[in-house]
């Protein structure tokens, strides 16, 4: 049965304006908005009215949001009307100004205050739930302008704090505890390389800023063999690159007293995910470090089996619970997933019969619901904001969450889902919760009997 969500954050409107028709001169910009006091992390939608020099509607005008005098979010154009509505997260706790720009005609200034805000997360060490998180968006790496909806944040930099102190309160909303990192390309050449530094910086950001913050989910890193190739067990995994890259993250992040608490533990060592280069049916290399508890991610266990090696999972065709001792330990449900080979040449594997789109969240609630059979002792999310091609390849055929904008029918950008995956991530984490405790208590009660 399909559950309805009933919560929804916020809702951005948008109109139809060809982009082929030449857009008016803006002479005049006012802009109010729908509520001057907010919680961190929380909405407003900025409305703006642009008039040409003889009091006309601006039509087909793109306008852009300052908040504290930065750009800030995905913009917009007006409609026929001269109004746009500009959704904006706000961050950063204090009074907020806020501007909205076309060219140089900028409008009077509107403040919004935004309050502290405690979340109710639960974390439970025995059934933590984390979040695949890409923080590689910058001038030298990750680049926009093919992705499959545009993020309500914009084409952001992930070396903003900003972006990462919003993201950080989406995931404290959600309930999430932990994040999973992606390290897994820095390795193409010696460490560390333009994609390894920007890599370094982004991760640097983002440690200062939990460092800072009263709530955040702590960090694991996912790392990827040396010259991002392994094959199977003769493949080797280390060498002088990998070994640099390694001592680097413990001394700088793990072992570094200012990060003290933020990376996740797991039988008394941090956690590190080695991954494994996608499909791959053999056993997994063997790499030793007695600083850290070790465990290596793959993909399509329900193809590979490569379970029954403990190896854990990126994403799946169906949810498959990795055992340890007898016990789900590790479990990854995705909103979508690739088919495992393109159906030809040339093509995207999302485009083979083996794919599952998101399905307006049939796939997400599906997987789920084998989340709630096992219980496991980390359950993953697939995934949060890879928007990349070939790795993503439609609204529809990816697995991104991260709010994104909602366009009509002719808009010059693809249509997105909003904040549908947030609100349906949120509901689905106080579900699995109740299951947990009820179970928990169920235990209890038979065994008084």
């Amino acid at each position: 049965m399909i559950r309805s969500i009933s919560v929804i954050v916020c809702i951005a409107l948008s109109g139809v304006i060809s982009v082929a028709a030449k857009a008016a001169t803006v002479q005049s910009l006012i802009i109010h908005v729908n509520r001057p006091v907010i919680l961190e992390g929380q909405c407003v939608v900025a409305t703006a009215t642009a008039k040409t020099s003889d009091g006309q509607p601006a039509a087909g005008v793109k306008l852009r949001a300052l908040v504290n005098g930065k750009p800030w979010c995905a913009s917009e154009r007006t409609l026929p009307s001269g109004v746009a509505h500009l959704l904006l997260p706000l961050p950063e706790v204090g009074n907020n100004v806020i501007t909205v720009r076309s060219g140089k005609i900028t409008s009077p200034p509107l403040t919004v205050l935004v309050k502290r805000r405690l979340f109710n997360i639960v974390t439970d060490p025995k059934h933590l739930i984390g979040m695949e998180y890409e923080v590689w968006f910058g001038p030298g790496y990750a680049q926009w302008g093919h992705e499959e909806a545009e993020p309500v944040l914009g084409r952001y930099s992930s070396l903003d704090p900003r972006i990462l102190r919003q993201q950080a309160l989406w995931f404290n909303q959600m309930g999430i505890n932990f994040v999973e990192t992606d390290w897994t390309n820095n390795l193409t050449k010696p460490f560390p390389d333009a994609p390894a530094r920007e890599c370094i910086a982004a991760n640097n950001a983002l440690f200062h800023l939990y460092a800072h913050m009263r709530q955040h989910p702590k960090i694991v890193f996912l790392m990827g063999p040396e010259h991002n190739y392994w094959i199977n067990h003769t493949t080797p995994y280390t060498g002088p690159w990998y070994r640099k890259q390694i001592n680097y993250v413990y001394r700088h992040y793990i072992h570094n007293p200012k990060y003290r608490n933020i990376y996740l533990q797991y039988h008394g060592k941090p956690l590190l995910l080695l991954y494994l280069n996608g499909p791959r049916t053999s056993h997994p290399p063997v790499v030793r470090d007695s600083r850290f508890t070790i465990r290596y991610v793959g993909a399509w266990l329900q193809y590979t089996r490569e379970q029954r090696y403990g190896v854990w999972s990126w994403y799946d065709q169906k949810a498959t619970p990795t055992l340890y001792h007898g016990r789900a330990e590790a479990l990854t449900v995705a909103s979508g997933y690739p088919a495992i080979r393109p159906p030809g040449k040339d093509l995207n594997n999302w485009l083979g019969p083996g794919a599952g789109g998101k399905n307006y969240g049939e796939t997400y609630r599906t997987q789920w619901r084998v989340a709630d059979k096992y219980l496991p002792h980390f359950l993953f999310l697939c995934q949060w904001n890879e928007f990349e091609p070939p790795d993503q390849y439609s609204v529809n055929l990816s697995n991104d969450m991260e709010p994104t904008l909602m366009t009509e029918l002719g808009s010059h950008r693809p249509s997105g889902w909003g904040f549908f995956y947030t609100n349906l991530t949120r509901h689905e984490i106080r579900l699995y919760h109740r299951l947990i405790l009820a179970r928990r208590l169920g235990r209890k009660a038979a065994a008084t009997k």
